[in-house]
Parts: structure tokens; sequence; C-alpha cells
């Protein structure tokens, strides 16, 4: 038989030529199926040969870098984002652990804040347990005004819900944050709190009550205390800030400063049990306790890279997996039972899994400072898509037509958010941005109504003649919507009430 050599990376096969014959069909059948065996083995060991030189110039190291960097961002995006926010408070305020940044004025666009409202204004203070037992006054439910908010962990774990639908249920307290491993005993006096990190953050919101103003609530939430355990005797007065006027820079940033933040937040935090799987690792990164993180220029970029498909892969999750209609139908959604069944309380922690995904893309890749329950005096409605099941597009002008009446007992509100940044929209540098975010019913009076006490809301980059004061800028940005009810109310609840669709106007 006389055969051809043929050589394909270090294999070598010999493909078998056709041997002619004149003995008959039979021999040509016989000869036909000794070619095709031949042939068919020498393309198996080519197919091999090429895998095997595949495999050999793929980086494994390189694969495994990024792997793991998309992981370690999808976990850590709790953390990193509180961390975030706490250092621009100390940056952008000048302020540190124990003072209070209370905001005269609702927050604006230069208030840079994911999904924030824009009805409250909001005051925030930051613990620091690494020198002691921190203690913090809670007023109680003053005549003119009540404070509402919760304290929260290094993984934004809500800890404890405060004023009248928390702990102290409107009397006030002394709250005692203590910090891990306290063993001292616990003065008499106050309501202990115990934690699993040493950083404590509180966003809290002064709200005007029987007939009080906003001035009243200010003034009442100056009544807040914190100071040290250890000067419990004579404390010093509580140090505030107003943060109405400055830009204020939280928002989480996707660059080479996440795994430095994710470095140092590793070493200065307890590691809990649930995370010793990722503490592993994170390792292969070069992110382990007691060691320096110095990258080198390989592996930063592969961790860039990793960066940027995590956000994507967040955002996927938002957009997809997050909200069910709150109608059938509908596109006006709310958080979907999956997320809840594995929210635990916004731990997302339950007694089989740590639920990774839900707590990213499902919360904190776009809110911070949830509660630890949830309560009856509001309930969010999100928008991401037109009536035709399009996401909302910043170029486009959109119509929301609000019906005359709507289930809510104290008022409600219309809020659009940059889908990237997840804060308010921004016409121009967002330092210097003074443009409307949202509309309410406060501002129904002054805007145009229709003949039924309906109104619509215009959304786009372009006011429509005549409309004005209907209309909230989205400087063409692609954006969502948060359309809030503050006192929901039965028609609300069992969904004999509908919200129509918001449509795009061509």
């Amino acid at each position: 038989m006389a055969a051809e050599r043929d050589r394909i990376g270090s294999v070598s096969c010999v493909c078998p030529k056709p041997i002619v014959s004149t003995k008959g069909e039979w021999l040509m059948n016989s000869i036909f199926m000794t070619v095709l065996k031949g042939a068919s083995l020498c393309l198996a060991l080519i197919v091999g040969s090429v895998a095997s030189v595949r495999a050999q110039t793929v980086d494994l190291d390189d694969q495994l870098a990024y792997q793991r960097g998309i992981e370690a961002v999808i976990w850590s995006i709790p953390a990193i984002s509180i961390r975030g926010l706490q250092q621009a408070t100390f940056k952008d305020y000048g302020v540190s652990w124990n003072d209070v940044v209370l905001f005269s004025k609702p927050a604006t666009p230069k208030h840079e804040l994911l999904t924030a409202n824009n009805q409250v204004p909001y005051m925030f203070t930051y613990l620091n347990l690494r020198q002691g037992p921190v203690v913090v006054e809670i007023p109680a439910a003053g005549a003119k005004a009540l404070l509402f908010g919760s304290f929260i962990d290094n993984w934004q774990t809500p800890i404890v819900d405060v004023g009248p639908s928390g702990e102290d249920e409107g009397r006030g307290a002394k709250y005692l944050f203590l910090p891990p491993g306290y063993s001292e005993p616990i003065p008499d006096g106050y309501l202990p709190v115990r934690m699993e990190g040493y950083i404590v953050s509180a966003a809290l919101r002064p709200v005007p009550a029987n007939g009080g103003t906003a001035e009243d609530a200010h003034s009442y939430a100056q009544q807040l205390k914190v100071y040290p355990l250890a000067n419990a005797a004579a404390p010093k007065p509580t140090r505030f800030v107003d943060g109405s006027a400055k830009p204020y820079h939280t928002l989480p940033v996707y660059d080479a400063s996440w795994f430095r933040e994710l470095a140092a937040m590793v070493n200065e935090e307890p590691v809990r049990e649930r995370d010793k799987v990722m503490m592993g690792m994170l390792a292969s990164i070069g992110i382990e306790r007691g060691k320096p993180f110095q990258p080198d220029a390989k592996m930063q970029k592969t961790l860039d890279a990793a960066l940027v498909d995590a956000r994507r892969i967040m955002q996927h999750y938002f957009e997809e997996s997050t909200f069910v209609p709150w109608w059938p139908g509908s596109q006006w959604m709310s958080l979907s039972p999956s997320t809840m069944r594995v929210a635990h309380q916004f731990t997302f922690e339950t007694p089989d899994a740590l639920w990774i995904d839900a707590r990213a893309g499902g919360v904190y890749y776009y809110a911070t400072f949830l509660p630890k329950k949830l309560g009856g005096g509001s309930f969010y409605l999100v928008g991401l898509r037109d009536s035709a099941g399009q996401l909302l597009d910043g170029q486009a002008t959109y119509r929301l037509r609000v019906p005359a009446v709507v289930p809510a007992k104290d008022f409600w509100s219309a809020i659009v958010y940059d889908s990237d940044s997840k804060a308010f929209v921004c016409a121009g540098p967002c330092d210097t941005a003074d443009n409307v975010v949202g509309l309410s019913s406060f501002e129904k009076p002054a805007m145009k109504q229709n003949g039924d006490g309906s109104v619509d809301l215009y959304f786009g980059p372009k006011a429509p003649a005549g409309f004005e004061k209907n209309w909230v800028p989205t400087a063409g940005k692609n954006f969502f919507l948060i359309f809030r009810l503050y006192g929901p109310e039965k028609a609300f609840f069992d969904k004999s009430w509908k919200m129509p669709d918001v449509e795009k106007i061509p």
C-alpha cells in the first residue's frame, strides 16, 4: 500500500491512499472501509494535536486571575461602595469619626448618591470601634419632627433601625455600639449593639411631623449625640457640618483603586466564617491578610478587564433579574420574590448560602443604607422600560400620565436616575448642576393638568412646548425611574389601582 506522510505539530500520521483493483465490488468495499478508518484516525490525531498546541498557548494563570477578579468585585460591592462613601464624606466635608453631616436642604445633582430621594434632607455619621465602644443618642420623637434611619456595618448589613420604626420605637435611646469580641460589662441605661466589624455607618432622615416645618426638623436633628463610651461622663459636643452647599462624590469608582481598597479592607476588618472561601480565592490575585497588595503590570491589566466585565454582569442582573412586574403585563416593577426570599433582612445570608449575585446586582449595585425591616410607610416602583418593553433612552422623550388620584396618603414622587451612575441625572458637570431631578404631588399645582385631574410628566433631553413645569431633563443620558408612594393605601396593595406605563413620544 502506498503511503503519504503528513506532519502537524509534533504528530506524524500516515493517511492511506486508495487501492485500485479489478477483483470485484466486494474488494472495493473492503478497501473503502480501510481507507475511511485510516483517515478518521489521522483526523483525530490532527485535532488532538491542535488542541494540545492551543492549550499550551493559553495563560492559565491569567485566566484564573481574570475569573477570580470578576468574583471578587461582585462579592465585594457592598463593602467597597460603603467604604467609598465614608471616605468621600471625610474628604468632601472635612469631617472625621463621630462627626455628623447634616443637610439643611434635600439632595441635588451635585450630591452624587446612589438612588437618593430629593424630598427629605439626609444626615450621615460614621463610627470607628477600634478604640472602643461608641454611644449614639437618638432623641425621642419630637412634637414637630421625627428621626428615621438605619445603622449598617462594613458590609452594608443593616444592624439596627432607629426612631419610631426602629428599636427605640420613637422613645429615643442611647445605642451602644460594641467592637468585635467586646467582653466588658455593659453599663446600665444603654441599648447594646454588638458588631462583627469595626466600622459603622448611619444614614438618618429628620422628618417634619404634626404641622412642623423643615426648619423644625433640622433643629430637632441636632439633638443627636455621638461620643466614645470612655467620655460618657462628660462628652464633647457633637460636631455638625452642613452638607447641602458642597458637591458630594460618593459613587463607586470602577478603576484600579477598587482592588487596592479591597486589599485594605481585608487587612483592616475581621474575616467572617462565611467569607473564608473567598479569602482563599483572593490570594490568587495577590490579596492576602498581612501582605501588601502589589500587582505587576500584567496582573493589573487582567484585573482591570475583570472589573469592566464584573460591572457589566451586575448591570445585566439589575436589568434582567432584580425586578418583576407589580401588575401583570406592566412595565412598573418591584423587587422580585426570588430576591426577597434570599435577602434575609438584606444580609443575603441564609442557613444554606451567601447569595452573592442577588446581594450585588439585586441591591447594592444601585442602593445603600437599606433598613433592617421594611416598613409600610413607603413603596418604590422601578421603571426601566417603556410600554413597548424597551429600555429608556436618554435621547428620546417619554410621557407618564399620573392618574388624578394616587393611593398615597402622604405624597408621591417620580425621580430620574442615570442608568450608568445610578445617581441623579446631571445636566452639565455634576459639581455645578442644579437641574430638576424629579417631580412630585407637591409640584402638581404648578403643572399643566388634564381635564380629568391627571397630570402628564415628561422625561427627555428637551421640554415639550408648554410643559416646562411638567418636565424632568435626561440630558441625553439613558435613565430609569423610581416612582415612590409615601403612605401607600389599600388600593395600591390590592392592585385595584394601576399606574399607566411610560410611553415613548414619536
